[in-house]
Parts: structure tokens; C-alpha cells; sequence
């Protein structure tokens, strides 16, 4: 255990006995540790970089527990670059269990059913900055992203599929919350129903749309027909539109433009070199059939 945990710790338990501190080894730039104190099971996740995501996690959870009764951890304790949370007991969706993935598609509903006035990223509490159309959004946050990408071929062939598809980015439905990290890790499963959904940091104010892709794209690439079973249980309390067929492959691109830039930043050589044959086996279906 670090130092600068045990001094967390120390500070929210002083007169408590800490046992089975481990952290998780998922997470590149923050560090997840559990932990037992007085026989409960406890989360601490620290954010050495963003401290902002300390404060949008705890708000964030409040908020889905608030408006939903889709289960997510109870926060104990924050600080500025700190979230101190209950442990979600039970084991990560198993992509065997035809019936989770049907209830995991109803939650991720539930979570879209939070809207916002505005489009953007929610840094905090805020969403910052903020923007009435999904295009001007869109066309914001992927210019940023480009700056981290080196490879000016294959931007220039996504602007250019971008450009050619943007009638698909005239949304009417109003901006909801987007989990944007909705894979098996992230929806915990006991007694044969969804115990928790954990993990909220990337989300953003967006179109449910794009949540539905990736995580599509994410969970199913292998079993294609377990999709339809996914999206089967999402239309119990969500909607999708006549275009979602279009915009699925449209927005696994613009998914795979947030993964590559993230490889980029975080220069992880092997990412970058499955993410950017990601996007051009996109871009050639999409050269292919136009």
C-alpha cells in the first residue's frame, strides 16, 4: 500500500483496523485499491491527473441514484483527487447469460432517460463547455482528438466520412447522460439481475446512440447475435430511431477516433497499432460501399 493511501486511509479510518488492501490491475491512468475495514468492502479510486473526476463520479452516481433505480455504489468519502465508495458485490457480465445481457441493455435505458439542457463533457458538476447541437459538439471534441493523432491519411479519410454523413448528426432528442465505458468489467452481476454499474468517469451529455455502438461494438464483435438480445431489452425503457442501423457504424468510427487518441496520449504502442487498423477497416467498408 502507498504512502499516499494509507494516508487517506488513515485520515477517514484512523482507529480502524485496514486488511486485504489490494489494488485492482485494470486502469491506466487511475488507481482503483479495495479494501475491508470493520468487515465491509470498500473502493477508493484516486485520480493523480483529472482531479475533476473525483467530484463528477460522486456526482454522478447521486444523480442515476436519484433518478433511476439502476444500482451503483454509495459514496462514503471524497476529496479533491478522491472518491471513497461501497464495494458492488458479485461477478462481471458473462456474455453466457442471454438474460443479463437483455437486463443490461434495460439499464443502460434507464441511465439515458437522464437528460440535460446541453451537449458536452461534464467536468464536475458542469458541463463544460456547452453546446445546443450534437454536431458542434462532435466536430469540437474530434478536433481535439486529432491533435493527438499523428497519422494525417487516416484523419483526412474520417473527415471526409464525416463530412459525407453529417445529416446523421441532426439529433431532435435531447442530450442524456452517456455512461461511454458500458462493457462486461462495468456491469456487475448477482443473484441473476444487475447488481451495480460502476466506472461513470468518461461519461458525457451526448446521444444515446453513440453509447449503444460502442458498447455494441465492445460486447458483441464475436457474438453478433447476442446484439439483437441487448438492444431487445434497451427498447423496454428506451428508443431507438429509424437511422440506428447508419449511425451504428458511423459511430463505431467516431468510437475508434477516441480510442486511438487515447492510445496516442497514453503511448501505448500496441493500442495504437489495433486501434488505428480499427478505423481503417471502417473507413474501407465505408469506401467500399459508397
Amino acid at each position: 500500500m502507498s504512502s499516499k493511501v494509507g494516508g487517506i486511509l488513515e485520515r477517514i479510518y484512523p482507529n480502524s483496523r485496514l486488511t486485504n488492501v489490494k489494488r485492482f490491475s485494470k486502469g491506466v491512468i487511475n488507481q482503483t485499491y479495495r479494501f475491508k475495514v470493520d468487515g465491509k468492502e470498500l473502493v477508493l479510486r484516486i485520480y493523480p491527473k483529472d482531479f475533476w473526476k473525483a467530484e463528477k463520479e460522486k456526482y454522478l452516481y447521486g444523480l442515476i441514484k436519484k433518478k433511476t433505480d439502476v444500482l451503483v455504489p454509495d459514496v462514503i468519502a471524497s476529496g479533491k483527487n478522491f472518491i471513497l465508495m461501497t464495494m458492488i458485490s458479485g461477478k462481471e457480465l458473462s456474455l453466457g447469460n442471454k438474460n443479463m445481457i437483455r437486463k443490461a441493455g434495460e439499464a443502460l435505458a434507464k441511465i439515458h432517460s437522464i437528460k440535460f439542457p446541453y451537449y458536452g463533457w461534464i467536468i464536475g458538476k458542469q458541463i463544460k463547455p456547452k453546446f445546443r447541437k450534437w454536431s458542434d459538439f462532435l466536430d469540437y471534441d474530434i478536433s481535439l482528438k486529432f491533435k493527438r493523432i499523428p497519422n494525417k491519411t487516416i484523419k483526412k479519410k474520417i473527415t471526409a466520412i464525416i463530412d459525407d454523413n453529417r445529416h446523421l448528426l441532426d439529433i431532435k432528442s435531447k442530450p442524456c447522460l452517456l455512461h461511454k465505458d458500458y462493457h462486461p468489467s462495468h456491469i456487475i452481476v448477482k443473484d441473476e439481475k444487475i447488481n451495480g454499474v460502476v466506472d461513470i468517469e468518461w461519461a458525457i451529455a451526448g446521444h444515446n446512440e453513440l453509447d449503444i455502438a460502442k458498447s455494441c461494438s465492445w460486447m458483441f464483435a464475436k457474438k453478433p447475435e447476442l446484439e439483437g438480445i441487448f438492444l431487445d431489452g434497451y427498447r423496454k425503457y428506451g428508443q431507438l430511431s429509424k437511422e440506428f442501423d447508419s449511425r451504428k457504424k458511423f459511430y463505431k468510427l467516431i468510437n475508434l477516433v477516441s480510442a486511438l487518441s487515447f492510445s496516442y496520449e497514453c503511448k501505448h504502442k500496441k493500442w495504437c497499432i489495433y486501434n488505428l487498423k480499427g478505423a481503417e477497416g471502417v473507413v474501407n467498408e465505408y469506401n467500399k460501399n459508397h
